[in-house]
């Protein structure tokens, strides 16, 4: 791939990063669906959170998540609209924050808000935060055009992983602060 199409390949991802195609509440699906469809709708939606090494998920994984009490247990080997919304933050999120994290985080917002007006507030969030790198990310590969686009991108990559690793960082220490208010919140046991 030469400089052109590599500035070419580079803008039309970033161009999709402005209109994320992530499904709100209502959109997800009314009927029950089984594994594989459920797989399929994760896939179809959120292809964008995965890589082409792993699978964004699989059936052991969402096996693993029932086991793990982040994921209700399927009614009759089939999956809700409850479960697709957690499964789809979990799929947005789970390389940004632990499995349990996010879960008590849903949890812990959930108490106070239906998971319907949480989970659209999580999209809404998610396609804001996609919608601005795209704009900034235009702004930068534009100003790469060039010879040296290579290089450049390069630089863009560690800025952007660099500010990702940031934004983890703070993610992970907020939610551990409000881990550990609830658990100070619970009596102690007396020895």
């Amino acid at each position: 791939m030469d400089e052109q199409e590599l500035q070419r390949a580079m803008e039309s991802f970033i161009a999709s990063l402005a209109q994320p195609s992530i499904p709100h509440w209502d959109a997800l699906p009314d009927l029950d669906l089984y594994m594989d469809q459920v797989i399929a709708f994760m896939e179809k939606y959120l292809s964008l959170f995965g890589d082409s090494r792993d699978k964004l998920i699989t059936p052991s994984m969402i096996n693993n998540y029932v086991k793990l009490g982040v994921l209700p247990p399927p009614v009759k080997k089939k999956y809700n609209r409850e479960h697709l919304a957690r499964l789809m933050t979990i799929c947005m999120l789970k390389q940004v924050l632990p499995i349990p994290v996010l879960a008590h985080l849903n949890d812990r917002i959930a108490a106070h808000s239906s998971l319907s007006t949480v989970f659209d507030q999580f999209v809404d969030e998610q396609c804001a935060a996609l919608q601005s790198v795209s704009q900034t990310a235009q702004t930068d590969v534009a100003a790469l055009a060039g010879e040296h686009m290579s290089e450049g991108l390069a630089q863009l990559a560690l800025k952007l992983a660099a500010q990702a690793n940031a934004c983890r960082v703070l993610a992970e220490k907020t939610a551990l602060l409000l881990l550990e208010q609830q658990q100070g919140e619970k009596p102690h046991k007396k020895s």
